[in-house]
């Protein structure tokens, strides 16, 4: 498929972890990747070099591609766009970001230049080396209008990505108009917590439970991490399979209260720190298993020993 990509020529703001992912894939599938622009010319030069193609491009430089991938971090993805927009682009090209915070309403005013707009978030987590993270498999979530659409889905399959559209408020027009406030953006938001929660959420809950299982000291530490790998990879597989509440198990889904008070005992005892993390995922799963039918009775001793409210007289 190499030649449906050839003609296309792209360019890359932000040489960081998703912008030299982004464009090992453009290289490998043989589109014409132009190069880098970006703040910080040693890092945009080191990148290029790692790349093996293009250059280091100037804001003027971004008038001659088909695509601009803006590729910086959330706070700066605004100005940074507000600087490209203040030199021009190329009428009819495609200028997309990659965050999964903001809305199509961050292009708002670029649209008076002819150029199109959308976003194709890779949704992964992106750490360890700049060059390590390969993007293929992974989901994407692409917006915009129409006809920005039909490229987007294009740059996916170029990428290996798994395009989901985005179908959220005001994202169809392309522009946006309403700013970090209106319900396009308050919905993109709010999807990126839910991404922040279950990839950042999920790795700082990991390094805590193994960190508790160091505490206890009678594992080896590997053979403690080994378990909690898999607590969390069964966890999750059987919440996809069968939805949270029925995956739920646990002290708190049988209404154990007195195993609930003696892990808080404990955690004050040994762990402090780890405290409000415990109270504050197992009023999570108390909420689920109140739905699931656990008894008034057995929610409210739960809830008690979370210190949520005092047992009925």
């Amino acid at each position: 498929m190499q030649h449906n990509y050839m003609a296309l020529r792209i360019a890359i703001v932000g040489p960081g972890r998703v912008g030299t992912a982004f464009a090992s894939r453009c290289v490998r599938a043989g589109a014409r990747f132009r190069g880098f622009g970006g703040r910080d010319a040693a890092q945009v030069a080191q990148r290029v070099a790692a790349a093996g193609a293009g250059e280091a491009l100037s804001w003027a430089d971004l008038r001659g591609v088909h695509v601009v991938v803006f590729a910086v971090g959330d706070g700066d993805l605004a100005a940074t766009i507000a600087q490209a927009a203040a030199v021009g682009g190329r009428r009819c090209s495609l200028w997309l970001h990659t965050s999964g915070r903001h809305s199509l309403d961050v292009f708002q005013g670029v649209g008076q230049l002819g150029v199109r707009t959308g976003s194709l978030h890779p949704v992964l987590p992106f750490s360890g080396s700049v060059e390590g993270v390969d993007m293929r498999g992974a989901p994407a979530v692409i917006a915009g209008e129409p006809r920005s659409m039909r490229l987007l889905k294009r740059l996916a399959a170029m990428l290996e990505l798994q395009a989901i559209e985005w179908r959220g408020v005001g994202e169809a027009g392309g522009q946006g108009a309403g700013g970090e406030d209106s319900p396009s953006a308050r919905d993109r938001t709010l999807y990126h917590a839910a991404c922040a929660l279950a990839a950042n959420g999920a790795t700082a809950l990991f390094g805590k439970a193994t960190e508790l299982m160091r505490g206890a000291h009678g594992l080896d530490p590997k053979d403690g991490e080994a378990i909690v790998a898999v607590l969390m990879h069964a966890a999750v597989r059987s919440a996809v399979e069968h939805g949270a509440g029925e995956a739920l198990s646990g002290p708190v889904r049988r209404g154990d209260s007195e195993t609930v008070a003696q892990h808080l005992a404990v955690l004050a005892d040994r762990n402090p720190e780890a405290t409000p993390a415990y109270v504050a995922l197992m009023q999570l799963a108390l909420s689920l298993a109140r739905d699931q039918g656990l008894a008034a009775a057995d929610c409210e001793r739960v809830a008690h020993a979370l210190a949520l409210l005092r047992p009925s007289s």
